[in-house]
């Protein structure tokens, strides 16, 4: 009897293993089923990576982001198929919602300067998929209200969606790095740096002020406002405060 379940239970693990094999296989047919991708899915910029970020200043970055943005121009938007060429289509120069033809584009690095000397310097983080658009607004108050505000456009993003294919974590930390260098530098010294992190922003927002905990180099952040955040804290977090955490 014991021998027979055994033989049993082997055969059922073999089936299963069949159905997962023929299921898998199955998912593999029907992905290669759809419509043929397109030059903004296949096409992957050169972005940069931490090693070279680390050694640029602000000036340097957006030289680099501008002559990736030239490339994605040149070898996806110049070389759209005409089916493709349509209004609802954003790598179309024709179509309204082609980012060039806006007076600013959002999906770049900006710096936005208050009228008077800056009273402080915020850092804007954007999420994952994103980009320094949609922290605009926010951008926009704290300049009004007397901060320096530098959004960062982290590498992958704000280009096409295959540019994330080739990036890693590291490479958004040191951009992380980059941008709040660059606020210290136009606020100066001694003045509060704010950090704001929208979702994967926010992990890189902590994972920054952790750094910067032993890292004199790194200026610590007064202020750490986080949005959606991929983060989470434990119940011990609440008594952070008691012990001096």
């Amino acid at each position: 009897m014991v021998l027979r379940t055994v033989k049993l239970l082997k055969w059922a693990v073999v089936l299963l293993a069949l159905v997962l094999a023929a299921v898998l296989a199955l998912r593999a047919w029907e992905s290669q089923r759809g419509a043929p991708l397109q030059l903004w899915h296949t096409f992957v910029p050169h972005d940069l990576y931490a090693s070279a970020i680390d050694r640029l200043d602000w000036k340097g970055y957006v030289a680099a982001e501008n002559k990736l943005f030239d490339e994605v121009r040149n070898e996806v938007t110049l070389k759209l198929d005409e089916d493709v060429r349509n209004p609802g289509n954003r790598y179309f120069e024709g179509s309204p919602i082609y980012p060039g033809r806006f007076k600013t584009d959002w999906n770049r690095s900006y710096v936005l300067e208050p009228s008077g000397p800056p009273i402080g310097a915020v850092v804007m983080l954007h999420g994952l998929t994103d980009s320094p658009y949609s922290l605009r607004h926010l951008s926009r108050d704290y300049q009004a209200r007397g901060y320096v505000a530098v959004a960062i456009r982290l590498p992958g993003h704000g280009t096409v969606p295959s540019g994330l294919t080739a990036v890693h974590w590291t490479d958004w930390a040191a951009a992380t790095r980059l941008a709040v260098r660059e606020a210290r530098r136009l606020s100066g010294p001694g003045k509060p740096l704010h950090l704001i992190g929208f979702s994967n922003g926010g992990a890189l927002a902590m994972k920054y002020a952790l750094d910067a905990l032993g890292d004199p180099a790194l200026p610590p952040p007064t202020r750490i406002v986080l949005f959606s955040t991929v983060t989470a804290a434990t119940e011990m977090a609440r008594f952070a405060g008691i012990f001096g955490w």
